[in-house]
């Protein structure tokens, strides 16, 4: 999401095809893959060369959208069941600016992508909330920090197993975070007691720092405070009482 010109996309993809379809798989292994920008002219350009190319490039394909725009069943009709296997959903986004992480990394979770992979940049929006007082420096680090943080946690809550490292030296790019979350099947689900805890240290973070408001956090309709945490607790076990009904407003 947010591919540009699409270099990473096109060296992805052709990995991709040249790993998984070999001829003794080609028959039960299909590689799709969509790039999404919100420039039409640029879209056109490389669909072009996609098609110039052709044979593995085939199955490439880019659209015109917004990462915050995009719809949750946009590729629905792709989704492709074998008798051997299921098909794997992968989102990257690489360097998307600011809260259009966390709008890739919602279109994920509310499409139940398998694998997620994002390399934040420009944390901007929790800066003005963490701390006026401090150096221009050692608030844009701070930010940077509690934002992927925040990110990773909320990634956990959501039924994902997380990590954030740098990928690359820091000499080469300040820009050298990555998230990347796996689909936990059901035998590996969060229980009741670890979603619980999960959201208490998410509350104790941006109480912390001062957070009031996270865009990912929004999206999923996760509290950042204790009362609203506390509250969404209360309607869980109601909603699991069995002695009478329980009407939320």
């Amino acid at each position: 999401m947010g591919c540009g010109r699409g270099y990473l996309t096109f060296s992805l993809h052709s990995y991709l095809c040249s790993k998984y379809l070999s001829s003794t798989r080609r028959k039960i292994v299909s590689v799709q893959t969509q790039g999404i920008d919100r420039r039409p002219k640029l879209i056109q350009e490389i669909n072009g060369i996609a098609h110039d190319l052709g044979g593995e490039f085939n199955s490439l394909n880019f659209i015109e959208g917004t990462i915050e725009n995009t719809q949750p069943d946009l590729f629905k009709g792709q989704r492709a069941y074998s008798k051997w296997r299921r098909c794997f959903d992968i989102l990257i986004a690489l360097h998307a600016c600011d809260t259009a992480t966390d709008d890739a990394i919602w279109f994920a979770i509310s499409r139940k992508a398998d694998i997620i992979v994002t390399a934040p940049c420009c944390q901007h929006e929790l800066r003005s909330q963490i701390d006026h007082h401090s150096s221009s420096l050692r608030s844009q680090r701070h930010t940077e920090i509690v934002t992927d943080a925040m990110r990773a946690l909320l990634l956990e809550i959501a039924g994902y197993d997380t990590q954030v490292f740098e990928f690359v030296g820091g000499e080469h790019t300040a820009k050298n975070v990555m998230i990347t979350a796996v689909k936990r099947s059901k035998k590996g689900e969060s229980s009741g007691n670890q979603l619980r805890d999960k959201r208490t240290r998410l509350v104790e973070l941006a109480t912390m720092y001062g957070i009031k408001r996270q865009r990912l956090a929004a999206l999923m309709g996760e509290s950042l405070n204790a009362n609203g945490e506390k509250r969404l607790r209360m309607c869980q076990e109601c909603l699991q009482c069995k002695s009478g009904s329980a009407f939320l407003v």
